[in-house]
This record gives structure tokens, C-alpha cells and sequence, in this order.
């Protein structure tokens, strides 16, 4: 599998946009893949595997994270918090 520079490129195992699992509340979650970490109770081991996954550019993973928003954060509370924080409020402003 091609390199790609990191500072740009994520190496994705796979994307759960309606994520309910791991408490309450919808997530979007993204999975990465190359984990040397292998806990010993760790229920995504398919993540493990250097070799695996695809590449996807950042601006790719931000714009798909940015079609399910609403899903992710639709109260009032949940907005504001965003425009708080320095990743979001580059796209609210």
C-alpha cells in the first residue's frame, strides 16, 4: 500500500456515522487503523493490522463529519460548545 504523508492523509479501518454503543447520545465515529497498543479486552482487534485500512485525506473525513452535524450536535447547548472549540468554529464562521 502507497505512503501517504500524515499530516494530511488518515489511515481509516472504517466510519460509523450513527454510532450508539459505547453510552448514551449519537456519535460519529471514526476508526483508524495501525494499532500496536493490542489491549488485552480490546473489542476492535480488526484495527490492529498496520497493513489495513485506507487512506483518506483529512478534508474527505472533516466533510463527511460535517453532513451528519446536525445528527451529532442538534441542541443549543451542543452548538455553542462547538463554536467554542477551534475545529468547529472554523466552519461556523
Amino acid at each position: 500500500m502507497e505512503e501517504k504523508d500524515l499530516r494530511y492523509y488518515a489511515k481509516v479501518h472504517s466510519i460509523e456515522s450513527f454510532g450508539t454503543v459505547d453510552g448514551p447520545g449519537i456519535r460519529f465515529v471514526l476508526f483508524l487503523q495501525g494499532c500496536h497498543l493490542q489491549c488485552k479486552y480490546c473489542h476492535n482487534r480488526d484495527t490492529w493490522d498496520i497493513n489495513g485500512g485506507n487512506y483518506k485525506s483529512l478534508d474527505d473525513i472533516f466533510n463527511k463529519i460535517m453532513r451528519y452535524k446536525n445528527y451529532i450536535c442538534p441542541n443549543r447547548w451542543c452548538y455553542s460548545y462547538w463554536r467554542r472549540t477551534s475545529l468547529a468554529s472554523q466552519v461556523l464562521n
